[in-house]
């Protein structure tokens, strides 16, 4: 009987050692998040949605990247959150696109890409950038009725929801200046926006 109860002890104290601590969770986090921001800038390079960290000189960096405007930042960021309250932290990277290496003055949205559990796996999502600037227009044209040709925004936060600024030019704007600008808030999960603009005096 005793000798039962000391194995059950020892494979209690076994287990309870090998569990990973709160410490291994973030280091493990951290190289996964790792490795995928340096496979997302292949696969970004790779594409042609933007070209190496923008040159001084603009025409040898047009050279290099033709099908570019944008240049790959030198950190790229990321919050890891549950967004899907499946119980598994799930990562959003992401950066501004800030003004074009090409030398011209026209800023973009920034580019996003989740990474997201689903059951035992992880899925990506890399078309966020661009479902959240039509969802953008969308919403913007049914609140003005006006007709938007560009939109571009900017994340400030990630919780639920991804969380941000817009600016949204119509056909009545000139290029230097956006008509409406405002925050958003997007559920990549249930596709849901919600839009808060005002005309740009």
């Amino acid at each position: 009987m005793k000798s039962n109860i000391l194995l059950v002890l020892l494979i209690v104290i076994v287990l309870y050692c090998h569990q990973p601590n709160q410490q291994d969770k973030m280091r493990d986090i951290n190289q996964f998040v790792k490795s995928e921001i340096e496979k997302w800038k292949k696969e970004l390079l790779i594409s042609g949605d933007v070209g190496g960290p923008c040159e001084d000189d603009y025409a040898k960096w047009n050279e290099k990247y033709p099908e570019s405007y944008y240049g790959l930042p030198d950190t790229i960021q990321f919050k890891t959150v549950d967004m899907n309250d499946d119980g598994k932290d799930d990562i959003l990277l992401y950066f501004p696109a800030g003004e074009a290496c090409t030398g011209g003055h026209e800023e973009g949205s920034d580019f996003l890409k989740l990474i997201y559990s689903s059951k035992n796996e992880y899925l990506q999502n890399n078309d966020l950038r661009a479902t959240i600037e039509k969802e953008i227009r969308f919403l913007s044209n049914r609140q003005t009725g006006a007709f938007s040709r560009r939109a571009i925004f900017s994340v400030t936060n990630i919780d639920k929801q991804i969380k941000g600024t817009f600016q949204v030019w119509t056909d009545d704007d000139p290029d230097c200046c956006a008509g409406y600008e405002g925050t958003f808030e997007y559920n990549p999960f249930t596709w849901k926006m919600e839009l808060k603009q005002h005309k740009v005096q």
